[in-house]
């Protein structure tokens, strides 16, 4: 399908705005950059999703496929609670549906493909979903990957607009198969470029974050986590909710830079370099909710006087007409300027702020994931490294202090390894913040700042 120009969202209008699509804003935090070069500038974007149409149609039907782990380490009261919120979603949905069920340990069983959620679709899955049984170790690629299998074999022979989706749930690390999560990543991103995308459940306290975000990001998905088994059912059909209330999928900011210009994302969504494009992937918005994002950008020497031009473009999938989309958002102008004129600029405020928000949650993840990994000499050198130009950053905007606290705090705990409860909701607690997405568990482990205070080994500085 060609993309199709939309045009100025201006419209308050909520059908109209649905028919628009998002509202799109692209500006720097100042726009004087230094002429001996070097200069440190700040692109943030604001996406904001439109309003959810009145409807006068039934919603484009759903094709899921739900990837279930059936590793030993399931066994008990996780298996049961994965099968039950299984069993609650098919609950929810109708008869122009489509569900497969597939089971992974060291093999991989689809117990039902491309199955139509009617009344006799609905009793072969729920017979399908007390059959499961508990088995071997974790090959979480080959399930998920059959899992996607069987959406995009129905996605292939369907004549009609459906949203294609996965949701995996496991509790534990890929320990055959593919198990590198650049790999995973690469694959998610094959999948989405077909229009089949990738949400994903961690359940318990030993999975791997960093596996499950791999495939949720690349594959424009969602990331969720349910501890107890209890939360494993809400967050399944929060999950389900989310995806019919998106209005916003497969969205991508592609960024045009003048040569020699480095830039750098701060959050986890990925990047891509192509012809001369830096290509971020936001993935899905929900209804109403606004998505932002911080680009670091370095700027080379240049003459004082002379002008650089930044470009951007956005693409997107609206799932409820089931289009795509491009527009391109107005450019941004710099100028080389003197010493004098660069420290005297004024800052944009509302964007330094954001800028703020999302440097701190990005800073907050990647230390953790160096804590994880052992490196934890090299995870409070990057903290301290960050924190030195944070600090700096936060003059002159008095709601910075709780953020720069907090990274205070973080950087006497940082270095002591955290154990994989502390560590998992610290990763999750920043991945939500940079998106600005709610943790869908109904018992909350509270903010980011508390969950900084409450790291084991932290020590306040005297």
């Amino acid at each position: 399908m060609s993309p199709n120009r939309s045009p100025s969202p201006d419209s308050h209008d909520h059908d109209s705005r649905a028919h628009e699509g998002p509202r799109l804003a692209f500006g720097l935090d100042r726009d004087i950059v230094l002429g001996a070069g070097n200069s440190v500038r700040y692109a943030v974007f604001s996406v904001t999703a439109p309003a959810a149409p009145q409807r006068t149609e039934p919603r484009p039907p759903l094709n899921l496929a739900l990837v279930v782990d059936a590793s030993g380490s399931m066994a008990g009261a996780p298996l049961h609670a994965a099968c039950e919120g299984a069993a609650r979603v098919i609950e929810q949905l109708g008869e122009q549906d489509h569900l497969s069920l597939v089971s992974f340990a060291s093999d991989v069983v689809v117990h039902l493909s491309a199955v139509r959620l009617d009344a006799q679709g609905k009793a072969l899955a729920t017979s399908a979903l007390r059959e499961l049984r508990t088995r071997g170790s974790t090959d979480l690629g080959a399930g998920w990957l059959a899992g996607c299998e069987a959406v995009a074999t129905r996605q292939a022979f369907v004549a009609t607009a459906e949203r294609n989706h996965v949701v995996v749930l496991s509790d534990g690390h890929a320990n055959q198969g593919i198990v590198d999560p650049v790999q995973l990543a690469l694959h998610a991103g094959e999948l989405r470029a077909r229009g089949v995308l990738t949400s994903t459940v961690g359940i318990g306290t030993g999975y791997s974050p960093v596996q499950l975000q791999a495939i949720s990001e690349a594959g424009g998905g969602r990331m969720h986590d349910a501890e107890r088994p209890e939360e494993i059912a809400e967050v399944l059909l929060a999950e389900l909710a989310d995806t019919l209330a998106t209005t916003v999928e497969q969205l991508q900011l592609a960024l045009q830079l003048p040569p020699l210009v480095r830039a750098e994302v701060y959050g986890t969504a990925p990047v891509s370099h192509v012809a001369g494009e830096y290509r971020i992937l936001l993935g899905s918005v929900l209804a109403s909710a606004t998505r932002q994002l911080v680009v670091k950008l370095t700027f080379p020497a240049g003459v004082e006087g002379a002008t650089l031009e930044l470009g951007a473009t956005a693409t997107w999938r609206d799932p409820v007409a089931c289009t795509d989309h491009v527009r391109a958002l107005p450019s941004v102008t710099l100028r080389h300027g003197s010493v004098r004129e660069c420290v005297e600029q004024p800052r944009d405020l509302d964007r330094a702020r954001v800028v703020l928000a999302q440097w701190q949650a990005h800073v907050l993840h990647q230390a953790m994931v160096r804590n994880q990994r052992g490196e934890l000499r090299g995870a409070v050198e990057f903290v301290q490294r960050e924190l030195h130009h944070f600090t700096r950053y936060c003059r002159g905007i008095p709601e910075a202090e709780l953020l720069l606290r907090t990274l205070n705090e973080y950087l006497h705990s940082v270095g002591h390894h955290q154990d994989a409860v502390t560590a998992k909701e610290m990763l999750l607690a920043s991945y939500k913040r940079g998106r600005g997405e709610s943790d869908r568990r109904s018992m909350m482990r509270g903010s980011l700042e508390d969950q900084v205070r409450g790291m084991s080994g932290f020590r306040p500085p005297r």
